[in-house]
């Protein structure tokens, strides 16, 4: 029986990584990605055990469209996984971010995965029930100014998979968080000067070394081999934790967003971003 996993956001970065990891295992690997050119790139590297699927996650009607495009193949075999790994992160002032921005980083990042996880149940609702986990960030226990709009909605989406990891439990299916920190991948280079049209705000002067903190989480990032390894732990393991963070300081990040008390957090951020160049991430 095919052994399948559905990964969606697998055109760069974690989910690329992903694709590889499970591919090398001997899995079947359904990935979704938005746009052609990866369909192309990624059906060029892989000629077998992959099916590509191309849409937007924000389009609810062409996400069902793509899901049900797969029915057959999904009764082939057994969905083993889903993981829900799509995401893009807004950087900008609360104050300033526009509606649009704001609603596109939580569709994309909280409402497609309820869509998609909806759409796959089925599959996992078996008598040797699946698994899904949920491609999170330390940003969903830990808020950091001027990412509020992703910090919002990797927040809600930890509230998301605890909510299915309760209901779901009749089922025998484990919901599992991935939170990962800074890791080396592509989205940190698309976020380079992202900050740039809030700079003539009362905000600018905060502002003005982002891009200087983006590349440091850059070159300090964790190779995203480390998230693979984690989700894997999390897929093999017969009593999986609820969440696994991927950082160089676990335990800081565990401290500072659960125990260290909030007024002492305020000051700790506001002396930090007041540092200039010797700012550091988390």
């Amino acid at each position: 029986m095919t052994k399948f996993i559905c990964i969606t956001g697998v055109s760069t970065g974690i989910g690329r990584a992903l694709l590889d990891f499970f591919h090398q295992k001997g899995y079947y690997i359904i990935g979704s990605v938005r746009n052609h050119d990866a369909v192309t790139d990624l059906q060029s590297n892989y000629t077998e055990r992959l099916t590509v699927l191309c849409f937007d996650v924000r389009d609810q009607e062409a996400t069902q469209n793509a899901f049900s495009d797969i029915k057959n193949l999904l009764s082939q075999g057994h969905l083993e996984l889903l993981i829900n790994n799509a995401g893009i992160a807004i950087p900008g002032p609360l104050e300033y971010l526009t509606e649009e921005q704001f609603e596109e980083q939580l569709d994309i990042n909280l409402k497609s995965v309820r869509r998609i996880t909806n759409l796959l149940l089925p599959y996992l609702k078996t008598d040797n029930p699946g698994r899904i986990i949920n491609i999170s960030s330390v940003s969903g226990i830990l808020n950091t100014p001027f990412m509020g709009a992703y910090c919002i909605s990797k927040h809600a989406l930890e509230s998301m998979t605890e909510i299915y990891r309760r209901e779901l439990r009749m089922f025998g299916i484990k919901v599992i968080s991935i939170l990962p920190g800074p890791i080396k991948t592509e989205i940190w280079k698309k976020n380079i000067g992202k900050l740039n049209p809030f700079f003539e705000t009362e905000y600018g002067h905060l502002l003005k070394n982002a891009d200087k903190l983006i590349e440091k989480s850059d070159a300090q990032g964790l190779p995203a081999e480390r998230v693979c390894q984690a989700v894997w732990k999390a897929f093999t393991s017969r009593n999986p934790k609820t969440g696994y963070i991927v950082h160089k300081s676990p335990n800081v990040i565990r401290f500072i967003s659960k125990v260290l008390p909030s007024l002492w957090l305020d000051a700790l951020m506001a002396k930090t971003m007041s540092k200039g160049d010797k700012i550091r991430p988390i």
